[in-house]
């Protein structure tokens, strides 16, 4: 699957979808079930269930509904 990368590094961005939410933070899951705390200042507000880009624990945008369907047909 392609992942849209980071501007600066070119590093590969991780879809993971929003599990709860904290404040700034949302633990996040990502296609293989792992979970991790999520910064989500730069794309609030951000609710349960949405899916976003992320990079370096930090949440960088939001995939789109037909790139989400292909992730979750993966």
């Amino acid at each position: 699957m392609d992942h849209d990368g980071c501007v600066t590094c070119s590093d590969a961005g991780i879809p993971v979808r929003v599990i709860s939410l904290a404040g700034h933070d949302a633990l996040c899951e990502d296609g293989a079930g792992n979970r991790a705390e999520i910064a989500v200042e730069l794309v609030e507000p951000v609710e349960t269930g949405e899916v976003l880009l992320t990079h370096g624990g930090v949440a960088i945008g939001r995939v789109e509904a037909q790139a989400r369907d292909l992730m979750l047909e993966a």
